[in-house]
């Protein structure tokens, strides 16, 4: 190799070694090593000291950390740093057993005399017992509590996941924020739940280490009396002062930093969901009642003038606690003198009033009297919500347009158990529902208990019942159906009725780039040619028929066949033929027949005499009001019939009167649609239901 390609060589050696996976993976094997192989003690001594810096770092980052998931990864590091700490505690019984006396661990021997105060038997006995107290502190007080904590947390919190999500999802909907907000949330919502799931299984960690530690303890104690005596023939008390000591300094050595570990753990699962450290949290949530500080001193002078008590630590206390209660006390008159201040500045100095907040109007709103405020409780499930979500979703694939969120507020001014649907502040439908009972719908049916009443969507008769008699009504035939699906129900009939309001200028740029990002060259010649403005009309013209318009792109394939300069009406029919066979499927039964009424020829001969047509293409009629009447009235008593027949209601007429009809009958039924027979498809069979047929006196009148 020549010496030209070395440095590079040794770059990349360097870098590897560097980056924290490799560290880490280098870490564990080293660990596992450490069980296998014996070290120095020196060695031993450097990863002693290293284990208490693990310990130290751990719950002080606990400690500084705002939240539990800021510290997410807290399950893996407590396993690797019990793994790592008890392969030190197996090192050190090895040099332990093998050298004996001669055994060199310097932070061994100093836990083994410093720590424990004397080196006689009575420091023996001092070191076991506080070894002892270490040990029972740890496993009963500490990792227990931590384990339990951790089981219910991990428990509610996978509980609260749906509910969770479900506020989540509502937020979006009412516009309070975003979808990226709404990612971010989910994100964390799920670190959360994987996080108190994993801690409820590495709280198991914590209480195998403590046993083991004890074990080990034991082990050394045991095993060092076995060797000393039996191997090298040492005498008992040789063996008592040798041993016990080490087995002693060793168990503190790594019962301290496992307990440092353990109390790390109890933190981070019994803070409760704050914003900030552990120690700003006590100091704001303990300083705010200044009052405790009084009660706390008073206590403390009283004890110190009782015989026996030492009376001037505690007076002094006494007197501590009393001046901090103070202190507390100005620091809050302060703070309300501030805000006493800054409102009154406020009003003095408050300029001209922003109204311009006043004039912003929700696209659509939901009004709910104080009775259905637990449909949209997140604590109580919030059925409701749900339910608009799926409303949302199938007004986009039923009619192709994009809902805005909902906004849901209560409102004092409805009744108790009432709702009212805006559209931009404007009220286009209120109902009322019962919340503990149940909607039951059906007719010529078994009578059965309840309220009568009429369903909202369509004005069907049905019947308030009880929960208790749901299953006796579905066994009669009764539809029955729940407060949250009878006002999702009424407010999704609403949108159909209404969706050519709801699509606004922006639903239309949003629907042309969401084309776009699929069809790039269509929306360009589109945009080239006509004016977003009329493509906005014939959007909301087709809606208002009832047209979905999801297929956008045989819609604008449509308009570049033709001239920008086409009126919107003549364009619509054009588009209607293109849309013929989603026009006619959804009115198609089972036998693939679609029945349709059909108009006299001399009526739809009068039509055609009487129409003209303004610049946009929109038909004016002049025939008189009383021939109109007459037409509704007799087109009402035939559609009454077909949906007797559980049929859809479908007038087939002549293309050039096809708009006229259908301005003429959308008053008497909005569900009724009007088809040309240009658009008819060729592989469904027309049936005839009927004819509509006006008094003769009127057709022969010639009115």
């Amino acid at each position: 190799m020549s010496d030209s390609l070395k440095p590079r060589s040794q770059i990349n050696y360097i870098e590897i070694l560097s980056q924290p996976t490799m560290l880490f993976a280098v870490f564990l094997i080293s660990v596992v090593l450490m069980l296998i192989i014996p070290v120095p003690a020196f060695f031993l001594d450097f990863l002693m000291a290293l284990n208490f810096i693990v310990a130290l770092m751990i719950i002080l980052t606990v400690t500084y950390a705002k939240k539990a998931v800021d510290f997410s990864i807290f399950p893996t590091v407590l396993l690797t740093s019990t793994l790592f700490r008890l392969s030190v505690n197996v090192s050190s019984t090895r040099l332990i057993l093998v050298k004996g006396a001669d055994f060199e661990g310097k932070m061994i021997r100093a836990f083994g005399s410093f720590v424990v105060g004397s080196a006689d038997m009575s420091g023996l006995v001092v070191g076991f017992i506080i070894f002892g107290i270490l040990t029972i502190v740890q496993f009963i007080i500490i990792t227990r509590g931590a384990t339990r904590v951790a089981e219910v947390a991990a428990r509610f919190s996978l509980d609260s996941m749906p509910n969770k999500y479900m506020a989540i999802d509502m937020d979006v909907q009412n516009g309070v924020i975003d979808e990226n907000e709404a990612i971010r949330r989910r994100r964390e919502l799920q670190e959360e739940s994987t996080f108190y799931g994993n801690m409820d299984g590495a709280s198991k960690f914590v209480q195998g280490d403590v046993i083991v530690g004890i074990i080990i303890t034991l082990i050394n104690v045991i095993g060092g009396f076995i060797v000393g005596m039996a191997v090298r023939g040492e005498g008992f008390d040789t063996a008592l002062v040798t041993y016990i000591p080490l087995a002693v300094g060793d168990g503190l050595v790594s019962q301290i930093p496992s307990l440092l570990i353990s109390t790390a753990a109890g933190l981070i699962v019994t803070r409760s969901q704050s914003d900030d450290a552990i120690g700003n949290v006590v100091k704001k949530q303990m300083s705010s009642q200044y009052y405790i500080f009084f009660i706390a001193s008073g206590f403390l002078l009283v004890m110190s003038v009782l015989p026996g008590f030492p009376h001037i630590i505690l007076f002094l206390l006494g007197i501590g606690l009393s001046y901090l209660g103070f202190l507390l006390y100005k620091s809050t008159l302060r703070e309300k003198e501030k805000i006493r201040e800054g409102a009154k500045e406020e009003k003095e100095f408050k300029g001209p009033e922003n109204v311009s907040a006043l004039l912003k109007v929700d696209p659509l709103s939901l009004y709910i009297g104080y009775e259905l405020i637990p449909l949209v409780d997140k604590s109580k499930g919030a059925e409701l919500l749900e339910s608009i979500t799926s409303i949302r979703r199938a007004c986009a694939l039923e009619m192709g347009i994009i809902v805005p969120p909902i906004r849901i507020q209560d409102n004092m001014r409805l009744l108790p158990n009432q709702y009212s649907f805006k559209i931009r502040g404007q009220e286009i439908g209120k109902g009322f529902v019962r919340v503990g009972f149940l909607m039951a719908m059906g007719e010529g049916l078994e009578p059965i208990e309840g309220e009568h009443t009429k369903e909202p969507a369509f004005g069907m008769p049905a019947i308030w019942i009880k929960e208790s008699l749901r299953e006796k009504a579905e066994s009669i035939g009764y539809t029955v159906v729940d407060p949250p699906t009878i006002i999702s129900t009424h407010i999704q009939e609403m949108l159909k009725e209404h969706a050519s309001e709801i699509l606004g200028r922006e639903e239309v740029n949003k629907i042309l780039e969401n084309v776009k990002s699929d069809f790039p060259n269509l929306v360009e010649d589109i945009l080239s040619d006509y004016k977003k403005a009329k493509i906005h009309k014939l959007l909301q013209e087709l809606l208002n028929e009832g047209v979905s318009i999801r297929d956008m792109v045989t819609i604008l394939e449509t308009l570049t066949d033709h001239s920008s300069n086409t009126p919107v009406f003549d364009l619509l029919e054009y588009v209607r033929f293109a849309l013929k066979r989603a026009v006619c499927s959804k009115f198609v039964d089972d036998k693939n027949q679609l029945n349709v009424l059909r108009f006299l020829p001399e009526i739809e001969n009068e039509i055609y005499k009487n129409l003209s047509q303004q610049e946009d293409g929109s038909p004016v009629l002049t025939l008189r009001p009383n021939y109109v009447i007459k037409i509704q009235e007799a087109v009402k008593g035939k559609i009454k019939e077909m949906f007797e027949k559980g049929l859809a209601p479908v007038i087939l007429c002549q293309p050039p009167v096809r708009r006229a009809i259908w301005e003429i009958i959308k008053h008497v039924n909005r569900n009724i649609s009007v088809l040309s027979t240009r658009e008819i498809i060729s592989d469904i069979e027309v049936v005839l239901f009927g004819q509509i047929i006006p008094e003769e006196k009127m057709v022969n009148s010639g009115l």
